[in-house]
């Protein structure tokens, strides 16, 4: 259980965040400042500032509102990284965490810095509800979609869908090819089954690996173009890529989606033809063909590459062609 922290009082913080290190192990991600030149990791440590700050851009300016006036739920929430800048800012905070390492964490930060706004659960997110939980006007699901398998990955954003009331943020890991396809509700999408622990795996083993899912043995990667599609095939309204604030450090295969619950679909005035039209999906190899001017100078360029090379490669090309075209 969390130590009954009190400020002010021995034993000091610090001693404090060692017997937590000793018991839970030492901070994994999330380096935060408790005051007198102490942080969880450490000074020097960067923890995830990029994606803080970009996250942080995206709430401000997408709720139009104070902080102070949002319900904010934090899915994943790790060791309290983004629930706990929120709460310092004024938001009321929902975190959940699956694993004790992480949760006591957070609770530790959350008594040292006084965050009465910051309620920290230790449940499973696949068992988040309305029902339980309610409704929030910003949910973040980050780092955590790509640790679920299918089918729970799908009813999961479901749920997310019934309790947002104006936005959720997706910061995950996308599939760069369609390896795999799952069918959900009469659709298709594709992309990839990632190992998350062993087959034989023990659930002793799999708590211990604290960047992993909590019980399944895989997880299913959506490829960009079928996590589009499913956001809007579960109602969100419209869905937005996030590039800056820049997370240059991050992976090149990691995206930020900002999906908006819209109340409903916009009904066009002056072309109403087109709103009995059906909005496509977005296919998984793109159809889309470039510009006429940037077309020309592709074309300019290859037969440039072409002409510099020796006659006998180009004799070898042609014919290559050749065979391609017969």
């Amino acid at each position: 259980m969390s130590p009954q922290l009190k400020l002010n009082e021995s034993p000091p913080i610090a001693d404090i965040r060692k017997k937590l290190i000793r018991q839970f192990g030492p901070w994994t991600a999330h380096n935060i400042h408790l005051g007198d030149g102490i942080y969880t990791i450490d000074e020097n440590a960067p923890g995830q500032v990029d994606i803080l700050r970009r996250l942080m851009q995206v709430i401000a300016d997408v709720s139009h509102r104070p902080l102070k006036e949002l319900r904010v739920l934090d899915l994943a929430c790790l060791e309290g990284l983004y629930g706990i800048e929120l709460a310092l800012q004024g938001a009321k905070v929902v975190g959940i965490e699956g694993r004790e390492a992480n949760i006591e964490k957070g609770r530790f930060v959350k008594q040292v810095l006084n965050l009465t706004s910051l309620e920290l659960i230790q449940e499973d997110v696949r068992h988040i509800s309305i029902e339980k939980y309610g409704q929030f006007d910003v949910i973040l699901c980050a780092g955590i979609l790509y640790h679920l398998d299918a089918p729970d990955v799908f009813d999961f954003v479901e749920r997310i869908f019934e309790m947002s009331t104006d936005f959720a943020v997706f910061d995950t890991h996308v599939s760069i090819a369609a390896k795999q396809v799952q069918f959900y509700r009469n659709s298709k999408y594709s992309g990839r089954f990632v190992a998350e622990h062993g087959s034989n795996s023990s659930p002793d083993e799999k708590a211990k690996h604290l960047w992993s899912s909590l019980h399944n043995v895989k997880s299913f990667w959506f490829t960009k173009p079928s996590l589009l599609n499913f956001l809007a095939h579960t109602g969100f309204t419209s869905v937005y890529e996030c590039h800056n604030p820049s997370t240059i450090h991050d992976l090149a295969d990691r995206v930020t989606l900002l999906a908006i619950k819209g109340k409903q679909k916009t009904s066009l005035l002056c072309s109403p033809l087109l709103n009995s039209r059906i909005e496509e999906d977005w296919p998984e190899k793109s159809m889309r063909r470039m510009h006429l001017a940037q077309r020309i100078s592709l074309r300019r360029f290859l037969k440039a590459v072409v002409r510099s090379m020796p006659a006998s490669a180009r004799g070898f090309l042609k014919r290559l062609l050749d065979i391609s075209r017969s």
